[in-house]
């Protein structure tokens, strides 16, 4: 399954990215906390079981999601879903930013998923890449993350 989301940034002071908040000059904007890992896996999970997106389970027009910690939202399409999680193979991670160096964070966060998920932390790859300022994200103006995951079902 793979998975997909970008996330509009604003001036803020804390970056929510999987489950962690991340001391920046930035803050993401959307109808949840905007963490754009943990909607990525969201979907790369749903992919795998062949389950539609996010959107289908938490649609933006739903104000009960209004600024809701994504990771409550991971955890109900893992429960609801009944996903085991002990199929993961490999989860692999591409976060797409600009002048947000994630390099030092990278440790952190493939913690912070592998026990969102009590997976393996050795199952976990993550990259932090830039677009050489070239469009939304290179202007700083947005996040994106694109997530692979390969399970057995």
């Amino acid at each position: 399954g793979n998975g997909f989301d970008l996330h509009k940034i604003k001036k803020g002071k804390t970056l929510k990215l999987a489950g962690l908040d991340i001391k920046s000059n930035y803050q993401l904007v959307g109808h949840s906390d905007g963490d754009v890992i943990l909607h990525s896996l969201i979907d790369a999970i749903l992919g795998t079981i062949q389950k539609d997106d996010i959107g289908e389970y938490f649609p933006s027009s739903d104000k009960k999601y209004k600024g809701i910690q994504s990771r409550i939202l991971i955890n109900e399409i893992i429960n609801k879903n009944k996903y085991n999680i002990n199929n993961i193979i490999n989860l692999d991670m591409t976060i797409i930013c600009q002048h947000i160096k994630l390099s030092k964070y990278k440790n952190k966060i493939r913690k912070s998923v592998s026990e969102i998920l009590n997976c393996d932390i050795g199952k976990i790859n993550i990259k932090a890449k830039t677009t050489d300022n070239i469009g939304i994200i290179g202007k700083s103006k947005a996040i994106a993350c694109w997530v692979t995951l390969l399970a057995s079902i």
